[in-house]
């Protein structure tokens, strides 16, 4: 068993993929697994038991908000948080996720240092690459 910090991300574009596993890579503790659909990452999510979950809201099939009520309505991950990420920047999205119960908000283009803090602070890490 390893001994990384287990994150999903949830994301259909390629491009958004490779970024967040570049910056992930910069973290010797974290682990990223990445899902391309909604569908898959629930599956995912119940198998592998990661310990936040990054969630892109608009995928093919189910979106984000869909996948949200999914995960908190399964034993085995309404306890892990699920941060959205999404283009969407307007306070009405950023509150309507809120409201939803996603653990937090990244505004797409992602904000290098709002990325880092926001995984150190849900994985409980200390402040230094």
């Amino acid at each position: 068993m390893s001994d990384k910090h287990l994150v999903l991300y949830v994301e259909d574009n390629p491009a958004n993929m490779r970024l967040v596993e570049q910056l992930l890579n910069l973290m010797d503790e974290v682990e990223l697994i990445g899902t391309g659909t909604a569908e898959e990452g629930l599956e995912v999510a119940c198998e592998q038991r990661p310990e936040i979950i990054l969630m892109d809201i608009n995928l093919p099939g189910m979106n984000g908000y869909e996948a949200l009520v999914e995960l908190q309505n399964m034993e085995e991950t309404k306890d892990i948080p699920v941060i959205a990420i999404s283009a969407n920047a307007l306070p009405s999205d950023v509150e309507r996720a809120s409201e939803l119960g996603f653990a937090d908000y990244l505004i797409k283009p992602i904000n290098l240092n709002a990325f880092f803090a926001m995984i150190r602070k849900f994985l409980n890490l200390g402040d230094a690459l």
